[in-house]
Formats: C-alpha cells, sequence, structure tokens
C-alpha cells in the first residue's frame, strides 16, 4: 500500500495498531495503517463460526450458513485454539474418573489417534491427553496432575490404566465410569470429527487437540470470547 500522503511506495513496518500493520513513509515520514479489506469477516462473524463448531457442526456447513469459504473457517477455528490457555482446575480434585476414546486420523480406516479423558467427578472435564490408547499417553495425562492430592481414581477395566495408576488409589469398575463416558458422549455429539458415523473426521493431531480442548472451556464456561 502506498502513502496515502504523498503516493511514495518506499515505507517501513512501524508496529501494529488495533491489530492492523503500522507503515512509516520513508519520504514524507507519515505514519499510516493498512485498511481493511471490504471482504473481511468481523469479529462477530468469527465468533459466530466457533460457536456453531462446537455445537457440532463441520467446516462445510458452517462456511455454507455463514456464506464464507470453509477453508477461512478452518483458520479461524484454529487460531482459537492455538491462543487457548492450558487446562487447569480451581477446584480441590479428590474424586476423579478416567476413560479412553478413539477417533481416527487421516482417513476413516486408519484408528491413529485416541483421547484420554480426565473427567472431575460432577465438575466437569479438568484435562486430557493424545496419543495411542498406551501406557505413554496416560503417564503423560497422570504428571499433569502431580500437584494434586487425588485420593480415588475409577476406571474400566483397560489394561493401560494398571500400568501407570497407583494401586493404592485405583478403582476398576465399569459401574464407577458413567460420568466420564456420559462426557464422552457430550464430545461426540458436539464435535463433528468424532462421531463414528459422519463425513468428518480430523486431519491432523494438532486440530483434534485444539477441537477437543476448545469444546471442554466452551461446555466449561471458561472461553473468554463468550464470556
Amino acid at each position: 500500500m502506498n502513502c496515502p500522503k504523498c503516493k511514495s511506495s518506499n515505507h517501513k513496518k512501524n508496529g501494529k495498531v488495533d491489530g492492523r500493520q503500522r507503515y512509516k513513509c520513508h519520504d514524507c515520514g507519515y505514519n499510516y495503517t493498512v485498511e481493511i479489506k471490504s471482504t473481511a469477516s468481523s469479529a462477530s462473524v468469527k465468533r459466530q463460526a466457533l460457536q456453531l463448531y462446537l455445537e457440532g457442526l463441520g467446516f462445510r456447513s458452517i462456511g455454507r450458513f455463514l456464506g464464507v469459504s470453509h477453508v477461512s473457517v478452518y483458520n479461524w477455528i484454529k487460531k482459537f485454539g492455538q491462543e487457548l490457555e492450558d487446562l487447569k482446575s480451581e477446584n480441590e480434585i479428590k474424586i476423579v474418573e478416567m476413560d479412553e476414546m478413539h477417533t481416527y486420523i487421516g482417513n476413516k480406516k486408519n484408528i491413529a489417534g485416541s483421547g484420554l479423558l480426565l473427567i472431575e467427578l460432577g465438575k466437569g472435564s479438568i484435562n486430557c491427553s493424545f496419543g495411542n490408547r498406551g501406557t505413554e499417553t496416560g503417564i503423560q495425562l497422570w504428571d499433569k496432575l502431580r500437584d494434586s492430592e487425588i485420593k480415588e481414581v475409577m476406571t474400566d477395566h483397560w489394561k493401560a490404566y494398571a500400568e501407570f495408576l497407583p494401586e493404592a488409589i485405583h478403582t476398576r469398575s465399569k459401574a464407577e465410569t458413567y460420568t466420564v463416558e456420559g462426557y464422552n458422549s457430550i464430545f461426540r455429539h458436539f464435535l463433528a470429527r468424532l462421531r463414528r458415523k459422519s463425513k468428518c473426521y480430523t486431519k491432523s493431531l494438532e486440530m483434534l487437540r485444539y477441537s477437543v480442548l476448545l469444546l471442554i472451556k466452551y461446555r466449561n464456561k471458561e472461553l473468554a470470547i463468550f464470556n
């Protein structure tokens, strides 16, 4: 963009104002910012796209609904995910339920990714880890809770749990994991990419992570954009 005062193209970057790049003209010293394109989507449209995504629509459906490219929707959701803070619980954690959930990475024939979800009993989702449904992923999750004084952990009989959870606080019973299983059904309902019978599936582990974390914070009422 040329200088609006002297029309010179001789300029340099000079910081940002309200998220827009500012330039300084070398010839006349005038400071100016880049004009927003008339086709640029507003913050409210991006916010609406995120809400529709977290209510179960896929990128293409959202694009058709809002009249924008599904690629734009993808980029907005990815940016929202990149700006997330880590999950944390301000409540004292005593009893938790843990469960695994598989999904697809790359194509619907490849069960290459899964998430272990940790649920604080009666409080909502408090943390998660991504990878295969093995010991390594479980250890990553358990390491996030080193500072919590957890008294009881309830799981099903998936063999990996016994390899990283302390035996003294570990209870294995399907009857004690109904809460976390209920939350898993919420994830499958409200994220199109996690449904078993859907044309939507995750292309990368990165987007799976962003999607799950966004939904956790949305359901826990921790997304600043909606507060």
